[in-house]
């Protein structure tokens, strides 16, 4: 989809699903040559969401997770975050939220829309709404006017019956008193933990207590239901020299991205280095100060700057007079940087102090900031196209061979009508890497959801675009003793430890919670007394994490009774957990802050009331998933 509009969309389900996703719009597609019933993914009261509009949401979604996350962005991130189900379920909510204006009779004017669409940054040059560049930025996503303020005009809509659901929303003074204490009181606790490992030389193995484990647990060793597909692969880049950008969609492209191509601001300097050893005594760095400083008045005055460097500095660089060449900002260390670039042409700069010793700089020239001419990198413009356009056809050949896979009832006929290669992974289980493909939760999850001979939805590993059939599935079994005797002796070490563990720290509570102390049972017991440091609730320290019952007792603890009523086990360790120090916000902390607290909540209240809402709707709605994504 559009870069830069993503850079400067704020959408509404941002506000639905605390800051989760940016969306600006949606494109839309055509149907394949298949029946239109293959093409539907859901359906929402009636009103079919179809697979093409599905598509282009998720497009939406992966490409702007890619130019978020850049070279960080992968296959394995879209499954965490789910995106096929956040692009469904971002149709439906939008689906439901038109449906609702329709309701309310809120409408959208003329004048609404013109102002929305001239406002927004992605249409603008200095500030100013530039008609050629929107017109620019439509017809490079080969978009209508039409199709676009329509897009719009929903948007727009959905946006007021957002306000309208939460125009009541209102924060108490209570409330804001109360989330000021939540976020700012702080607590430090004093713990003491015992771990299993230090039991395990405790247990003794039982022969029959370990067949007796084994025959009480003996699903826990049950063979995992294994699947086997066939699979074609659809690459970006073998589609690459199908994507011939005419000059027009050249220029708009490297206009629209002018910021990818932006050459930094460089200076080309040199330097006389005077090195200050790590360990150097005091005397010896105010020697080595003022023989700089000597050499640095020597270069004010007007002697050669590149014969004082080839003399006196103790850089690589000294034989060439000190040059440096043309260099950014983020080529140097920091000191360095940001004194060389502070400074004229021809200037000399007072001596500067960096991790490697003291620098005098001279700068011989500037380069200022500037766009690289289409000119001269015509032809990584056009790879960029072709790059970004061969996904889009990589992903439209993985949907046509899907059709043809389904319209001839077989994957195999169809690979071999398209002349494309099949491949066979061999049998895995749910939990396990695809062979060849590596490890996708997400794609093994639909995998595991085929009937046997079904032709899989587009499934995406990277930027490459998968096509599966289901051909045999393995079924699940238990093992028997001696398969398993192995693993089962190492569960039954472990929950033996465990036990033992659990006890003993139940022990040293109840000593604890007598004398008012835990210091008394860490010293007879040999145990190390650690401390958490000052932490809020909203950001507990280590190691009692996210746990909220715990911190819910953290902040419960009072001095006349400082140790925790039970026993918390944390990271498969069992801790006893004292109260050390607590300290309240202030009132004035609290005033500073009131306004700023007011805007949050009032912000995540709005939040909970649309969520709510949407929910409700949801649930009141006849919604139904067609196909599996």
């Amino acid at each position: 989809m559009l870069g830069l509009m993503r850079k400067h969309a704020t959408s509404w389900l941002i506000k639905v699903a605390l800051f989760a996703i940016v969306i600006v719009f949606i494109f839309w597609g055509g149907y394949s040559y298949t029946e239109k019933k293959a093409s539907r993914v859901a359906v929402i009261n009636g009103s079919y969401i179809g697979m093409p509009e599905y598509q282009s949401m998720y497009n939406n979604l992966v490409e702007q997770m890619r130019r978020q996350f850049g070279k960080q962005f992968s296959s394995e991130l879209a499954e965490t975050l789910n995106l096929k189900k956040q692009a469904l379920d971002q149709l439906i909510n939008r689906r439901l939220l038109l449906a609702e204006a329709r309701i309310l009779k809120i409408d959208v004017s003329r004048e609404e829309l013109q102002n929305a669409i001239i406002s927004y940054p992605a249409f603008q040059t200095n500030g100013r709404f530039d008609q050629q560049r929107y017109q620019q930025i439509l017809r490079l996503n080969k978009f209508t006017p039409q199709e676009f303020e329509a897009s719009q005009r929903e948007d727009l809509l959905i946006n007021k019956v957002q306000q309208f659901i939460t125009r009541s929303t209102k924060v108490l003074d209570a409330e804001i008193l109360s989330y000021f204490h939540l976020t700012q009181d702080k607590v430090n606790l004093a713990y003491i933990q015992l771990s299993p490992k230090d039991f395990q030389a405790r247990v003794q193995v039982n022969e029959e207590s370990l067949k007796d484990y084994f025959d009480k647990n003996r699903e826990k060793y049950r063979l995992p239901v294994k699947r086997n597909i066939l699979y074609v692969r659809f690459r970006p880049q073998d589609y690459l020299d199908e994507v011939q950008p005419t000059d027009m969609e050249i220029e708009d492209f490297y206009r629209l991205h002018q910021e990818d191509y932006k050459e930094a601001e460089k200076v080309h300097a040199r330097h006389i280095l005077f090195r200050i050893p790590p360990k150097a005594k005091t005397s010896d760095i105010q020697a080595i100060q003022r023989r700089a400083e000597m050499v640095l008045d020597l270069a004010r005055k007007g002697d050669d700057f590149a014969e004082l460097a080839r003399k006196y500095s103790e850089d690589s660089t000294a034989s060439k007079g000190g040059d440096l060449g043309y260099f950014t900002r983020e080529d140097m260390v920091k000191p360095f940087s940001d004194v060389a670039f502070s400074l004229e042409k021809g200037d000399i700069s007072d001596l500067v102090r960096t991790r490697f010793g003291l620098h005098i700089i001279k700068v011989e020239d500037i380069k200022e900031e500037s766009i690289k001419p289409l000119a001269e990198i015509k032809e990584t413009v056009i790879q960029n196209i072709k790059e970004e356009q061969s996904r889009e056809i990589a992903w439209q050949r993985a949907e046509s061979f899907i059709d043809l896979s389904r319209a001839l009832d077989d994957m195999q006929k169809a690979a071999l009508q398209e002349s494309l290669v099949v491949k066979e992974s061999g049998f895995f289980a749910a939990d396990e890497p695809i062979p060849l493909l590596g490890s996708h939760p997400e794609i093994s999850e639909t995998i595991f959801s085929l009937q046997l001979k079904e032709v899989s939805p587009v499934l995406t590993v990277g930027d490459d675009q998968i096509v599966a059939q289901l051909i045999a599935i393995q079924d699940s079994r238990l093992k028997e003793f001696d398969e398993a005797r192995g693993e089962a002796r190492e569960d039954w070490l472990v929950e033996q430890s465990r036990d033992l563990a659990r006890k003993k720290a139940q022990e040293l509570l109840e000593t604890a919670r007598k004398e008012g102390t835990i210091s008394n049972v860490a010293r007879i017991n040999k145990l190390e007394v650690k401390k958490t440091g000052l932490f809020t609730a909203t950001s507990p320290a280590r190691p009692i994490g996210n746990q909220r019952d715990l911190v819910i007792t953290a902040f419960a603890l009072r001095p006349g009774q400082p140790v925790a009523p039970e026993v918390y086990e944390i990271d498969g360790k069992f801790l006893i957990l004292q109260l050390e120090d607590r300290q309240p916000a202030t009132e004035e902390e609290f005033q500073k802050q009131k306004a700023s607290l007011a805007s949050q909540l009032l912000m995540a209240k709005k939040e909970q009331t649309f969520s709510h809402w949407i929910l409700g709707r949801r649930e009141k709605s006849e919604i139904k998933i067609l196909q599996e994504l």
